[in-house]
């Protein structure tokens, strides 16, 4: 029988995926996975004294630092999943937390993910440091992992392959008062039509966040194609000229 301990450090939500939450190929969008994983990390957070309420004491809160996730499919419709989380490790001012995903009914894993969270001062805005939030360290486990970390992504140079252009609206606003991740992440996929996803299918996807973006402004994502690379692409979604996140993403033929 687990412990008390052993729940807390090995965190898991399990969800059923509906016709409502899909795309046109009945999968999980990208969006809606990042999207997962954030609310997966906030309550696996918050059961351990880390969350929002206890964050705001100090007057911060969390942001997601850089992100990656491996797949070897996206969930699909009328289907349960489980979504597992741990933290690995701490510093002062980050923290990285893996994920494994699992379809329920066949016990496969289909996917990974690395993150690497750190909290910021909400009058200031700069990093406030981790190391005094105990209740971190204490849950920090040492699980296999199969997923690639986040690998080093750099701004753009010379001319990109296409650009567009988004003015941010409050729909993409959060609690922090700063652009979404959700958002970001539908700006990316957003580049690609419709039949590339018929045709294709995301295998690898990482994104570094570098700047805060804020309600009216105007971005400017921008991407290239990876040169002897087929399917990968580089992406940068910037606001007047300041990368806001740079993102890599790599496609695989579904057939």
């Amino acid at each position: 029988m687990e412990s008390d301990k052993e729940k807390i450090t090995l965190f898991a939500n399990e969800f059923y995926l509906t016709a409502a939450e899909v795309n046109s190929q009945c999968e999980m969008p990208l969006s809606r996975l990042v999207t997962l994983i954030i609310d997966t990390a906030t309550a696996h957070a918050n059961a351990i004294g880390a969350g929002y309420a206890r964050m705001m004491e100090d007057n911060t809160s969390w942001v997601l630092s850089r992100l990656s996730i491996d797949l070897d499919r996206m969930p699909s419709v009328n289907r349960t999943y489980c979504l597992y989380t741990w933290v690995d490790s701490l510093s002062r001012l980050f923290s990285d937390r893996l994920f494994e995903l699992r379809d329920v009914e066949t016990g496969e894993t289909i996917g990974w993910s690395h993150t690497t969270w750190m909290a910021i001062d909400m009058d200031t805005r700069k990093a406030s440091d981790l190391t005094r939030i105990t209740s971190l360290s204490d849950v920090i486990i040492s699980r296999e992992f199969h997923g690639g970390k986040s690998g080093k992504l750099v701004p753009l140079r010379g001319e990109p392959d296409g650009v567009s252009s988004w003015r941010f609206k409050v729909s993409d606003i959060d609690v922090n008062r700063h652009v979404t991740t959700r958002r970001y992440i539908d700006l990316i996929t957003d580049i690609f039509p419709l039949e590339h996803y018929d045709n294709s299918g995301i295998s690898r996807f990482e994104i570094a966040f570098k700047h805060e973006a804020r309600y009216g402004q105007e971005s400017l994502t921008r991407w290239q194609a990876r040169p002897g690379e087929p399917g990968v692409y580089d992406i940068e979604t910037s606001v007047d000229s300041v990368p806001c996140n740079i993102s890599r993403i790599k496609f695989i033929n579904r057939h």
